[in-house]
């Protein structure tokens, strides 16, 4: 009998036992901002919600598009740069994806996302993969899950980065683009 109320004891305190986190706080912060990503690029997945794809960025935001050699060093900015708003882009079928993301790593201030564009239709012109359309997206993050700076590396159709290349040798790397109109 005593060696069943010693096994009841012990049960009893394990029960009381908390379990020793197997996740340390480093690596919580890590899932919270692979959380926050995975429902940012969801957003821009379906390329609907212009407001909601807004709302993950400060107003600070620093964005850089590495092969376009653009640097912009506030919201607005990027809101002229992106400007989903525009009617130019149409997708394939309305349930369409715009991208499929393939890899979404993460620590606990940046997350990095490589994966490819689906087809859509641009001022009518369908843009298809015949030049590969893939991407990696940097994504860092302040201490209140927000973007505060975005490091883009899109593959574009030869068109664009001739236009690139033409750019930069006649106005330097600093020139914006004629088509983004930043002025306010």
């Amino acid at each position: 009998m005593l060696k069943y109320l010693l096994l009841l004891i012990c049960f009893l305190t394990l029960l009381n036992c908390q379990p020793t986190p197997l996740v340390s706080n480093e690596s919580s912060r890590a899932q919270m901002v692979a959380t926050e990503a995975s429902v940012y690029f969801a957003t821009f997945a379906e390329r609907e919600d212009w407001e909601k794809l807004l709302s993950f960025y400060r107003e600070d935001l620093i964005f850089e598009d590495v092969l376009l050699q653009l640097h912009l060093d506030s919201l607005w900015q990027f809101e002229r740069f992106y400007n989903w708003p525009d009617t130019a882009f149409r997708k394939l079928y309305p349930e369409q994806k715009h991208l499929n993301i393939h890899n979404l790593v993460a620590n606990d201030s940046v997350a990095v996302a490589q994966g490819v564009l689906n087809p859509f239709y641009y001022y009518g012109k369908r843009v298809d993969t015949d030049w590969g359309m893939n991407f990696t997206i940097w994504l860092y993050f302040d201490k209140g899950l927000k973007i505060y700076k975005q490091i883009d590396w899109f593959e574009y159709n030869p068109t664009v980065m001739q236009s690139v290349l033409d750019r930069y040798h006649k106005e330097g790397v600093d020139k914006i683009p004629d088509w983004l109109d930043l002025s306010r």
